[in-house]
């Protein structure tokens, strides 16, 4: 194990420029196969040896599910509980996906509500699946398979099981490579143009509507910069890149050495395991590659882990400034790898992802970062929250990323990512801010001259959160990242192109439409029919109808992953978490931070807010509509006429019923 290199007193500017950071780039022993201690460099800090056994360390109160495709011959997922729990797993099925790691953020570190040892009997006796003959009289009754899946809908009793995920496959591998982006456009273009006829219809058809114009013009904005980029861009260059591969084979002697970065705060132990299991496996020289445990909980089990995988494990002595960022700084200073791959916890990569990602690095040397997509798969087994979020990201890494590689925009997401070392040394390593520090590195890297560069190959698999609150929180992260870049004065006056700064705005302006969007959609019809019924026709919302055509029934049938109902309901907290990350940005309200898995942690009431305002515009629209169709019957109006509105708005509540319901 090499010594790490001890960092020099901090000194105004880059502290990456020191002479002290410029290490040799010698033979490397391996961290991969081979017994290991943490690092010996007493810089370092250290956190005493475990004393638990390896049992202790896999056993935790959540049961992990059976991993999916065991069958798969690339690689076995670790396994993560006794072989009794496992059997007990077995029956309940095989489940795909269950998040638990989810970058230290106050929301999902919520507690579950408490439930009675009745409660949980009852629970764990469903869960089996049929494994007793009360599960099973259970199951033929409607009324009691009813109730329960209402209670795993709205109010579960307990966590679901853990599931661990399993590195794709190669036909997933190739699955984002075709956009299929024609179809796409054409019934995308068309549901813009009519429902903007309609919207600008309504706005001058009245002087009190001439406001909502304004929300009208924005959205145009947006939808018109957001398709011109779509259109122009192109597909991702496939049979170049293969060509890329034969021009820099890679073997022992030409690999560079590279660093591998598992950042942990709080993680299940279980996850850990079954994404290390994958690291392991990754096809690269063993004297190139060292692998580092960054883990800002100090969890001796976790240390444990890391050295019976023989991986280098440190635990930074300034946590937990800065959060993730402040994890990643420490440590890339005390790395030397000419590259270095970032994995979240519940990633688990492909062995070909080093390589897959090194020759777009070799190929030009001004590339700073090669990202590959966050690959999550859907399926029957997983909380409705987990469908519909793996469904809603393929959009962004199979067409937005694609587009905006054309312009050398593409904006890097963290993890799954390659970066050159000394392109990060020239920006100061990673972004000074505590959230979505990715997305920031990416662009002080092209600020700065360097290259983002974007791959649509999945070489990992993640986990989605699993809950309401935990998706909330983690989409809010995401906008408040985007929010804090476009609201920097520096992004306006940098050396991004004009395009690129448009491909970057393009995304803020994507949070901000559909955080408009909850309370600009519902209201023209109901005004119309209070203030100007004579105008009011039952055919007045077929403006409307290719938009719900294209959401409902073009994308299903485009996207790979299942895309169903799900993916509505998500997609309302969406909105309302981009709306928060708005608010608080405007406001300048800090995020609050806390362990994800520390059960005493902050908790934050944004989720419940947000809960507030939803049942508030709800019952304000629902009922203003149920009110101006009841004055308007009552005074001789055609009943066939508000029909439609009526259809809408019962779909709309249809669609918020979960966030309205759901507190877990």
């Amino acid at each position: 194990m090499r010594p790490a290199p001890s960092p020099p007193a901090r000194a105004a500017g880059n502290p990456f420029e020191a002479r002290e950071y410029q290490v040799s780039q010698g033979s490397r022993p391996s961290s991969i196969g081979h017994s290991s201690q943490a690092s010996t460099d007493s810089s370092l800090p250290r956190v005493p040896a475990a004393t638990v056994s390896p049992a202790s360390v896999r056993g935790h109160s959540r049961l992990a599910a059976s991993p999916i495709r065991p069958e798969d011959p690339e690689i076995t997922p670790a396994p993560s509980v006794t072989e009794q729990q496992s059997q007990v797993d077995s029956n309940a099925g095989v489940v795909n996906e269950k998040s638990g790691p989810f970058d230290s953020d106050p929301e999902s570190s919520a507690t579950p509500g408490k439930f009675t040892t009745g409660d949980k009997n009852e629970a764990d006796n469903f869960q089996a699946g049929g494994s007793s003959g009360e599960a099973k009289a259970k199951s033929r009754n409607p009324f009691k398979r009813s109730y329960h899946w209402m209670r795993r809908t709205y109010c579960p009793i307990e966590e679901p099981p853990l599931v661990l995920p399993s590195c794709p496959t190669d036909a997933e591998k190739l699955s984002y490579v075709h956009t299929n982006r024609v179809p796409l456009y054409i019934f995308g273009i068309f549901s813009f143009l009519s429902l903007s006829a309609g919207m600008w219809l309504f706005s001058l058809c009245a002087t009190p509507f001439y406001w909502y114009g304004a929300f009208v013009g924005f959205l145009n904005i947006y939808l018109l910069i957001s398709y011109w980029v779509g259109v122009v861009g192109k597909d991702w260059d496939y049979e170049a890149h293969k060509q890329r591969v034969e021009r820099h084979p890679l073997n022992d002697e030409t690999s560079p050495t590279v660093d591998v970065y598992l950042p942990v705060c709080a993680e299940e132990v279980e996850i850990l395991d079954n994404t290390w299991k994958h690291i392991t496996q990754l096809d690269w020289p063993a004297d190139k590659i060292q692998v580092h445990v960054m883990d800002d909980g100090a969890n001796p089990a976790v240390q444990q882990l890391a050295e019976q995988y023989g991986f280098n494990y440190t635990v930074r002595e300034d946590r937990p400034r800065l959060k993730k960022a402040g994890n990643l700084r420490w440590t890339f200073a005390r790395t030397s790898g000419e590259f270095f791959a970032i994995f979240d916890a519940d990633f688990c990569p492909r062995p070909d992802f080093l390589k897959e990602l090194m020759v777009e690095q070799l190929d030009d040397e001004k590339v700073a970062i090669v990202q590959s997509p966050q690959f999550f798969r859907v399926t029957d087994e997983q909380t409705w929250v987990e469908q519909g979020a793996g469904a809603t990201q393929e959009l962004f890494y199979r067409v937005v990323q694609v587009n905006r590689n054309r312009w050398g925009a593409s904006i890097c997401v963290g993890s799954n990512a390659l970066y050159r070392r000394s392109a990060l040394v020239d920006v100061g390593g990673t972004a000074e801010i505590g959230f979505s520090e990715d997305v920031h590195t990416g662009f002080g890297a092209v600020d700065r001259g360097w290259k983002v560069r974007y791959i649509p190959l999945c070489l990992a698999t993640g986990v989605c959160p699993p809950t309401p609150r935990a998706f909330f929180s983690q989409q809010m992260r995401w906008a408040r990242g985007s929010t804090t870049l476009l609201t920097n004065g520096h992004f306006w006056v940098s050396e991004l192109t004009f395009v690129q700064k448009v491909c970057y705005l393009c995304g803020f302006l994507y949070y901000s439409a559909v955080s408009l969007g909850i309370f600009i959609s519902p209201i023209p019809g109901i005004l119309l029919l209070w203030i100007r019924p004579e105008w009011f026709k039952y055919y007045n919302l077929a403006f409307a109808i290719p938009s719900l055509f294209y959401g409902l029934v073009v994308f299903r049938v485009w996207a790979k992953a299942s895309y169903g109902m799900n993916v509505q309901h998500v997609m309302l907290i969406q909105s309302y978490a981009y709306l928060t990350a708005i608010k608080d940005r405007l406001f300048n309200i800090e995020l609050m931070w806390a362990a994800s898995g520390d059960a005493k942690a902050h908790k934050s009431h944004k989720y419940r807010n947000m809960r507030i305002l939803c049942w508030v515009w709800s019952i304000a629209t629902f009922g203003g509509m149920v009110s101006a169709v009841t004055w308007r019957l009552t005074h001789g109006f055609e009943w066939y006429n508000p029909i439609p509105l009526i259809l809408l708005n019962l779909y709309n509540l249809y669609v918020a019923h979960r966030f309205l319901l759901c507190n877990w």
